[in-house]
C-alpha cells in the first residue's frame, strides 16, 4: 500500500513597525488651562513599553481630535446665533422693541442651548457652559450660596446647615476666632462634599464656590436651603437661597428689554460671549495644529506601515494563500490514489 505524507506548515507574513515608542496618556485632570499643556505633554516617567504607537493613535490622538472638531463645529454654530442675537438687539435699540424680535432673541438663545448640549463626544460635552473647551468636564456647574461669605461677620461663631435637594445636607462650623477659620472651614466642607459628589473651594473674595455635575446642579433646580443661627442667617425655619452661577454663563443670558439702558447691558453681555466663543474657536485650532504636528512625527519617527505598505503586504499574503492551498490541494489528491490503481502502476 503506497502512503503519501504531506507536511504542512504554517506561513506567516510580517508587517513592519511592531516597535513601540512614547506618547502622553490624556491628562485631562491637570488644571491646567491650556488645551496643548492638558493633552499635549509627554510623561518623563513613560516606559517604552507603556503604549504602543498605533493603539495611542487609534485612541487618544483620533479622540481627542474627534472631540475638538466637535467643540469647534459647536462653538462656530454659537457664534453665529450669538451675532443675530446682536444685530437684534441692536435693531430693537434703534427702532424699538416687537414680539417679533423677542422671538428671534428666543430662538436664538434656544439654538445655542441645543447646540451646546448636542456638543459631545462619548456622551460628555466638551464645551462649558461659559463657551470655554473641556474636553472631560464640560458637564460642570460651578455656583455660590448668597451670603455664604467667609469674610462676613468672620468674628461671630455659627453653625450653617446647607441643604441641598436631592443630594443631602452638610453643616459648617465658623469659630470666630481663629484668622484662618474660612481656609479651614471650606476645606472641611470640601471633605464632606465629597461622598455627594460635590466639591468646595475658596474663591479670592471669601464667597464659596461650589462645584457639581451638570445633571445634580439642574436636578436643584438652582436652590438651597440654609440654616443658620441668628447672624450670618436666620435661626429656625430653613429659609430657601436660589444659587448664583460662578460665572454667568450661556444659561443665565437674559435679555432686558425694558429700557435702552437694559438693552445695552444686554448688548454688551453678549459681546462678552462673542470673545469668549472666538478665543475657544482659536484655542481649537492652535491645538488641532499642535496635535496633527505630534502625529505626524511620531509617526515619521516610527516604523509604523503606511497604508500602501498594508495593502501590499496584504496582496502578497493573499497570493502566497492562494499558491499553498493549490498545492496542498494537489498533494492531497496524490494521497488519495486508490491501491488498485498504484499497484497496476507499479506492473
Amino acid at each position: 500500500m503506497a502512503v503519501s505524507t504531506v507536511e504542512v506548515r504554517p506561513h506567516s507574513i510580517k508587517l513592519s513597525g511592531q516597535e513601540t515608542t512614547n506618547i502622553a496618556p490624556s491628562q485631562a485632570s491637570e488644571p491646567s488651562s491650556s488645551l496643548s499643556k492638558r493633552y499635549l505633554t509627554p510623561q518623563a516617567n513613560m516606559t517604552p513599553t507603556s503604549y504602543s504607537l498605533s493603539g495611542i493613535l487609534l485612541t487618544q490622538g483620533q479622540q481627542q481630535a474627534t472631540s475638538v472638531q466637535i467643540a469647534d463645529k459647536a462653538l462656530q454654530s454659537v457664534g453665529k446665533e450669538l451675532t443675530q442675537i446682536k444685530r437684534t438687539l441692536t435693531q430693537a435699540l434703534n427702532q424699538g422693541v416687537s414680539p417679533a424680535l423677542t422671538n428671534v432673541l428666543s430662538r436664538s438663545k434656544h439654538n445655542i442651548e441645543s447646540a451646546l448640549d448636542q456638543a459631545r463626544f462619548d456622551d460628555k460635552r466638551v464645551v462649558d457652559n461659559e463657551l470655554k473647551l473641556k474636553l472631560n468636564s464640560a458637564d460642570v456647574r460651578h455656583f455660590s450660596i448668597p451670603g455664604l461669605n467667609v469674610n462676613r461677620m468672620s468674628e461671630r461663631g455659627e453653625q450653617v446647615r446647607l441643604d441641598f435637594p436631592g443630594h443631602g445636607t452638610v453643616i459648617m462650623q465658623f469659630d470666630g476666632q481663629s484668622q484662618a477659620q474660612g481656609d479651614r472651614t471650606v476645606k472641611q466642607l470640601d471633605r464632606n462634599l465629597i461622598p455627594m459628589g460635590m466639591r468646595a473651594s475658596l474663591a479670592h473674595d471669601g464667597n464659596i464656590v461650589f462645584q457639581a455635575q451638570e445633571s445634580a446642579y439642574l436636578a436643584m433646580q438652582q436652590q438651597v436651603n440654609v440654616t443658620g443661627q441668628g447672624h450670618r442667617f436666620p435661626a429656625g425655619q430653613a429659609n430657601t437661597f436660589t444659587v448664583k452661577a460662578e460665572p454667568d454663563g450661556i444659561a443665565e443670558l437674559r435679555f432686558d428689554l425694558g429700557s435702552r439702558e437694559g438693552i445695552k447691558q444686554s448688548i454688551a453681555a453678549v459681546n462678552q460671549h462673542l470673545q469668549q466663543a472666538q478665543s475657544s474657536l482659536r484655542e481649537s485650532k492652535h491645538f488641532q495644529s499642535q496635535l496633527n504636528s505630534q502625529m505626524s512625527r511620531l509617526q515619521s519617527q516610527s516604523n509604523l506601515p503606511s497604508a500602501n505598505q498594508v495593502s501590499g503586504s496584504l496582496a502578497q499574503f493573499s497570493q502566497q494563500s492562494h499558491d499553498f492551498t493549490s498545492t496542498f490541494q494537489a498533494l492531497n489528491a496524490q494521497a488519495n490514489v486508490r491501491r488498485h490503481t498504484v499497484v497496476a502502476l507499479l506492473k
